[in-house]
């Protein structure tokens, strides 16, 4: 209890990331009330002086004993400012190391301490890591501010400390390390084990940081060729506007903004259209990738996104358009009808898909012209006999040389509106191989729930799919998937009598002839 009385107290400050080291200054930014009143307790005091000693976890807010490491530095006060009412800015000077033997806890912390003196050990080993660390500290110095000083001057500037320790403490408060090496370095008992440390961090700080200037200066001059290139752009542009000459890379960028802000898009579609752009802009048309992206920006600008045309739908006329088309069929031209009287009592319904079956030449195409006639819609035809690949209809990716969309968007584009008739032909001649199953891709297009957002592969946008009122024809109905088929409604066509032919010729044929 005696000794304890013995010891000299002071009131503490602890640092959450920094440690001071005996002989070196450090401003400090005090915020914490505690230890504001610690600092102000310090200043009153004839010597003001402080114990500052660091934290073992950062996070802490309101540390205690235990949150706190046993050796810290004891500090005079050199300078103290005030540019807030709950701050304190502070300059302060380690003056030795301390061991805290207990720390109180009142209105602020105090520390009851005692000396630790610097290690007095020296040898070979010693006297070699210091003139390594001079060295390696002077080419450091030189790394992280270069042109402020020669390694010459660097070097006499570290020498001048006649003690090993209070070199080792200046390079590594330059160095910047974590709180917890610093701390290790603070806490060595020999010179020899502070400086084999130092020497460690440093050498591997050294190779960090060469071989990060080697990235950044292959950077900077990769970049430097950029911007020259840029600036001779800017240049020649401006030298095209003086002469009154148009840039005809400028003016096809110019040409797209203007289509691409009068297109009626979906939001996120001219978010990404205008992305693209933005990418066209700046790419030089020498490369590969600024065709690309301006035949991707044409499609989508010229993809009927909500442009439709307006139906008619009077089924007097309707009836008249297929009786003047097509002789006989009754059965079929009723169930037409009886399709297109529930889409005038609810445009919204969801189609079924007509299947036209029947041997060839009975008028199963002419009949989707036809519908297209009645309802005064654009017509569309795309014949799938042969198609072994799934790319046809969903379209390739961009990544592809010479990529296009599938032939549903080219069909789309075609018919200039989001509502056309679009008649698939042959789909029970669709093929499959290792290219893919295009009647599996069919699926997903026929499917009113699903083709609201169909993504061709090409574009990769949500393209609504669900307004087209979809036809198709087939010869027979065994090679149709079964769920393809279950998305359809079948309407058969048979043959024609002799009666029906000769009639057919006088009414038809003869008058076009």
């Amino acid at each position: 209890m005696a000794e304890m009385e013995k010891l000299r107290t002071l009131p503490l400050l602890a640092l959450k990331n920094s440690v001071l080291f005996p002989g070196l200054m450090m401003p400090l930014s005090v915020g914490r009330p505690a230890s504001m009143a610690a600092v102000e307790a310090a200043v009153a005091t004839e010597d003001k002086e402080i114990i500052i000693v660091a934290q073992r976890d950062p996070a802490v807010d309101a540390p205690g004993a235990s949150d706190l490491f046993t050796i810290g530095t004891r500090a005079a006060i050199r300078k103290t400012a005030r540019p807030k009412p709950d701050h304190l800015d502070v300059v302060v000077l380690g003056l030795e190391r301390v061991v805290i033997v207990k720390v109180d806890d009142d209105k602020f912390l105090s520390a009851r301490f005692t000396p630790l003196p610097a290690p007095d050990d020296s040898s070979r080993e010693t006297e070699a890591l210091t003139l390594a660390i001079v060295e390696m500290g002077s080419k450091f110095a030189g790394l992280i501010q270069p042109g402020a000083a020669s390694p010459q001057q660097l070097a006499r500037m570290f020498t001048s400390h006649e003690d090993p320790l209070r070199l080792a403490y200046m390079v590594a408060s330059l160095m910047g390390l974590e709180g917890i090496k610093e701390q290790s370095l603070l806490e060595a008992t020999t010179r020899l084990e502070a400086l084999r440390l130092l020497h460690g961090w440093l050498d591997h700080e050294l190779d960090v940081m060469e071989l990060r200037n080697k990235i950044t200066a292959e950077a900077s001059g990769e970049m430097s060729r950029e911007q020259k290139e840029y600036i001779l752009r800017q240049q020649k542009k401006a030298i095209e506007q003086e002469l009154g000459e148009k840039n005809p890379e400028q003016a096809e960028v110019e040409s797209l903004r203007e289509k691409l802000a009068a297109a009626d898009l979906p939001e996120d579609v001219r978010k990404e259209a205008e992305r693209e752009l933005g990418r066209l802009e700046k790419l030089p048309a020498s490369q590969p990738e600024h065709n690309v992206i301006r035949t991707w920006l044409e499609y989508v600008i010229e993809l009927p996104w909500n442009k439709r045309s307006e139906d008619q739908l009077d089924l007097a006329r309707a009836r008249q358009v297929l009786d003047e088309d097509h002789f006989g069929i009754s059965k079929v031209k009723e169930r037409i009808l009886e399709h297109l009287a529930v889409l005038k009592l609810n445009p919204e319904a969801k189609a079924p898909i007509l299947c036209f079956v029947g041997a060839p030449g009975v008028g199963k195409t002419s009949l989707g012209q036809s519908i297209a006639r009645a309802l005064g819609r654009k017509f569309e035809r795309m014949s799938l006999g042969g198609v072994h690949d799934e790319a046809e209809l969903r379209g390739h990716r961009r990544t592809y040389i010479g990529a296009l969309p599938g032939r549903l968007l080219q069909a789309m584009r075609r018919a200039g509106f989001a509502n056309p008739v679009l008649m698939l032909d042959e789909v029970d001649k669709l093929g499959r191989d290792f290219r893919g199953d295009p009647a599996s891709a069919l699926l997903e297009v026929l499917d009113p729930e699903q083709n609201k957002t169909f993504r061709d592969n090409y574009l990769d946008l949500p393209f609504d799919l669900s307004k087209v009122m979809f036809v198709t024809t087939a010869n027979t109905l065994d090679a149709i998937p079964a769920p393809l088929l279950d998305r359809m409604e079948i309407l058969r066509l048979s043959g024609y009598s002799e009666e029906e032919k000769a009639q057919i010729a006088r009414r038809y044929l003869i008058p076009r002839q």
